[in-house]
């Protein structure tokens, strides 16, 4: 009786554990901290700032914002930043706990 118990608690460790392990694609959050270059009607990654083709005619927003404005990305390095990615579904647990910084948090 107590090896079948022991043998089902083993069997749900590994079963959550594998789940959890599971890779899955996550996006950046509409929050995602973004800049906004009016001028152009594109929106550039901070990672990607300096390289960027920009005027003075920039404010700091968030992904949810240029989505509104039906912005577009100022370069393939802006869109690669903010591209989706795989990773396991507990990762993705952590961030939204705020026990892990996210891919995208800058």
């Amino acid at each position: 009786m107590m090896k079948r118990g022991l043998l089902i608690g083993i069997g749900a460790v590994v079963a959550v554990t594998g789940v959890l392990s599971i890779p899955v694609e996550a996006s950046p959050s509409p929050d995602t901290r973004i800049i906004l270059e009016h001028t152009n009607k594109t929106y550039i990654s901070p990672p990607c700032y300096e390289q960027a083709n920009k005027t003075n005619n920039l404010a700091e927003a968030d992904m949810k914002k240029a989505q509104e404005l039906n912005y577009q990305p100022e370069s393939s390095c802006t869109a690669n930043s903010l591209a989706p990615i795989k990773q396991p579904i507990a990762s993705i647990l952590a961030e939204n706990l705020g026990m892990k910084q996210s891919h995208w948090d800058w």
